[in-house]
């Protein structure tokens, strides 16, 4: 029992160990992640302009960027891994508690407890031995019958072989909890992405296009649906993503940033020649774009090699 618990407290410890940084470290790594975008920037006007040694850089840091979304993605399971361990590891608690307090584990073994096993099997229990002699047989026959719960049949639910009151399956299901506000659900998304929990954010962006498909906030909950699955490596449903933000809000605040990252996932899965087409009619789709998205969509026409 005791060795039980030990082997409880040190895998409590392993996991502690093993938990990911807080929202506020993941913070600070999104602002130097900004800064090395600004430098990046910069190394690309120089890429653009000839220069052989930002051009062998930039072909570094597109290593470095697959290389990094490969590692997201086993941080991701590796995260999902952490928390179901760390479910079952209070599930076990709660069990262990119960034992050191004399209590037994819950099971669903039910109406199984109050009946008596048999010697024989395929015996049937509701039928006692009478002795043709005795004049009290059919009393003593009707004291002896085994114990069942209240409103068990003997004949019903044991002949089904479950024991148990079928009446509680019938009770219905719980109604789902509403959804938030679009503005709150939108805004917690948003802070799930930058505390690095990719999951949730994605699956809470999901659940906004799906419940609020026309509002206004549709197409940059569509946008940044695309960016979850893009870190992931899931270039395909990122490509979806994009586009159907782009549908959503053609001229819209995150549009620009949509087309150019949906050409970054068509030329991941090999598609070069639709990522270039779709980077060609940038200016045409967007001739009032800043600096900042101009440069984003030339950084990508040079990686594909447009």
């Amino acid at each position: 029992m005791f060795r039980f618990a030990a082997l409880l407290l040190l895998l409590a410890a392993g996991l502690s160990l093993a938990a990911p940084a807080g929202a506020q470290s993941r913070r600070e790594m999104s602002e130097r992640i900004d800064a090395l975008e600004a430098r990046l920037a910069e190394m690309e006007e120089r890429f653009l302009a000839g220069d052989p040694v930002a051009e062998q850089l930039m072909v570094r840091v597109d290593a470095l960027e697959r290389e990094q979304r490969v590692l997201t993605g086993e941080v991701e399971r590796l995260a999902f891994q952490n928390r179901q361990l760390r479910q079952e590891l209070e599930a076990l608690g709660g069990d262990l508690d119960a034992i050191l307090a004399g209590g037994a584990v819950p099971s669903d073994s039910g109406p199984a407890l109050l009946e008596p096993e048999t010697g024989e099997p395929g015996a049937d229990d509701d039928v006692a031995v009478v002795d043709p002699n005795d004049p009290f047989a059919e009393v003593r026959a009707e004291a002896t019958r085994p114990l069942t719960l209240p409103g068990n049949a003997a004949t019903g639910d044991r002949a089904a072989g479950t024991g148990r009151d079928t009446g509680a399956r019938d009770l219905a299901e719980p109604s789902p909890a509403p959804l938030p506000e679009p503005a709150e659900m939108f805004t917690t998304g948003r802070n799930l992405l930058l505390d690095g929990d990719y999951g949730g954010a994605q699956e809470l962006f999901a659940r906004f296009t799906q419940a609020y498909p026309g509002d206004d906030l549709a197409g940059q909950a569509w946008y940044w649906l695309g960016e979850t699955h893009f870190v992931q490596g899931d270039f395909q449903s990122a490509a979806d993503s994009y586009l159907a933000s782009l549908r959503a809000e053609r001229s819209g605040p995150r549009a620009p940033d949509a087309l150019v990252r949906l050409a970054a996932s068509l030329a991941a899965m090999d598609q070069v020649a639709e990522a270039c087409g779709v980077l060609e009619n940038f200016d045409a789709e967007f001739p009032n774009a800043d600096d900042e998205a101009r440069r984003k969509a030339r950084r990508e026409a040079a990686r594909a090699g447009c």
